[in-house]
């Protein structure tokens, strides 16, 4: 029987997390209102004080685990220090306001208000302007709604070693523990983790010896099986990464990820979930860099197989005659797609650059999916999905399209295991048809 049809994901409740590494303490104060002793306003009272004492105790502050709008781009990372009414917050990543264009470098701290109030329990509610936190739900243009998230928050637990809190308005939770370092350290750590992991694609996970493919993307790790598969967001730490929730794969349960430098392995604390280091045929199916074809537009010479040289001649000359004037073809290259997700939102592409007489460049391509097809032999497969933005102008370069899908798969070789500047790939059909990419 082949081990991943065993595969077994499960999302422990959310409710029983505690700190970094495991359960509430008993003596944390919660939501539940006891229904003998004291009135229902004297203990929405004491629970406020509470409340303000445990927030406020910690002179360093909290690390803040915020996930945003419905969590697909995953959590980030802040830090927040309470006292006498003020918090004071930091940032991993940089918070531009749309609306007055001023951009909050990584970092930054900003003190707004907060109060803890009673509604229906006892509430946090950041409840003046903080840029850097209500980025997320003041409305700018295109978000009318902002990203659908919260700046006020109802009370699960807490305690000395964590809080944990729900969005008002869309559910998140939102989870702090107590920094044992001042923000800015903390905060500047977060940032080169998420710098050098997110450089990091990884893909599989090995579980007590058996190993899942995975899939990481925008703080999103998917485990697929099959057919299945189940997608837990995640936060950059200072150390690694924490999922959103506590997840149980395999019976192994897991709820952070601890980066090791010199194996370049994510691992957790009992060292039964692994993420591996990546090979680099695995790093080269998950590039967001561009892999240029070796083309020359001047002298016509190319680093690939006469065939496709020929194709990608044709190409050019066509690609000179548009309906609106005179165009040049620049560059071919194969990886993350130049233009922005705004623009297009295929993620990967085989796409061209062109010039019309001395503007700028412009930009089109066809989507692709690049897959491993045999991980022992370097062997991947690369398939066409639809035209992406500009293409239908540029149609006739469907046939070097044509030519990628019909020598599938392709045998991977790199001048350089480790930091490679080139890869040639060779059809395993017909050798005889192939094409080196370098990255530039």
């Amino acid at each position: 029987m082949n081990r991943l049809n065993k595969f077994l994901i499960t999302i422990l409740a959310p409710l029983t997390l505690g700190g970094v590494g495991g359960g509430l303490l008993s003596s944390c104060a919660d939501g539940a209102d006891d229904v003998f002793g004291e009135s229902a306003a004297n203990r929405m009272a004491k629970s406020q004080s509470e409340y303000t004492t445990i927030l406020e105790s910690q002179q360093q502050g909290w690390a803040v685990d915020f996930y945003p709008s419905d969590r697909s781009q995953g959590g980030v990372a802040y830090t927040a220090r309470f006292h006498d009414g003020e918090v004071a917050m930091t940032c991993e990543q940089p918070i531009t306001n749309s609306v007055t264009s001023t951009t909050y470098a990584v970092g930054t701290e900003i003190s707004s208000l907060y109060r803890i109030v009673s509604e229906t329990g006892v509430l946090l509610t950041f409840d003046t302007y903080n840029p850097l936190f209500h980025y997320w739900s003041q409305s700018s243009p295109g978000h009318a709604k902002g990203y659908n998230s919260d700046y006020e928050f109802t009370f699960i637990s807490a305690c000395a070693d964590s809080v944990i809190l729900r969005g008002k308005k869309h559910g998140n939770l939102m989870k702090l523990y107590p920094l044992s370092e001042d923000a800015a350290t903390y905060i500047k750590k977060v940032e080169q983790t998420h710098t050098t992991l997110s450089a990091i694609t990884r893909k599989r996970a090995v579980i007590d010896g058996t190993t899942i493919a995975v899939t990481m993307s925008n703080n999103n790790l998917t485990f697929n099986s099959g057919s299945s598969s189940t997608t837990m967001p995640f936060i950059y730490t200072s150390t690694g990464l924490r999922f959103y929730q506590q997840v149980a794969i395999n019976n192994v349960s897991v709820r952070e990820l601890a980066f090791n430098a010199e194996t370049l392995e994510l691992v957790s604390a009992d060292s039964r979930f692994v993420m591996p280091k990546p090979t680099m045929t695995e790093t080269f199916l998950g590039t967001s860099d561009q892999w240029y074809f070796g083309y020359n537009k001047n002298s016509g010479a190319s680093d690939m197989c006469d065939e496709l040289a020929a194709i990608v001649a044709d190409c050019a000359a066509k690609v000179k005659k548009p309906n609106w004037g005179y165009e040049v073809l620049n560059a071919i290259y194969l990886g993350g797609n130049l233009l922005s997700a705004d623009s297009d939102p295929h993620r990967m592409v085989l796409g061209w650059t062109s010039k019309y007489g001395g503007s700028s460049n412009a930009y089109f391509g066809y989507a692709v999916s690049m897959d491993m097809a045999d991980a022992a032999r370097n062997l991947i497969s690369i398939k066409p999905l639809e035209a992406a933005n500009g293409f239908g102008d540029h149609n006739y370069c469907i046939s070097m399209v044509d030519f990628i899908e019909q020598n599938n798969p392709y045998i991977l070789a790199f001048d350089n295991e480790e930091a490679p500047t080139s890869v040639t790939l060779t059809s395993e059909r017909d050798s005889s048809k192939w094409f080196k990419l370098t990255k530039k």
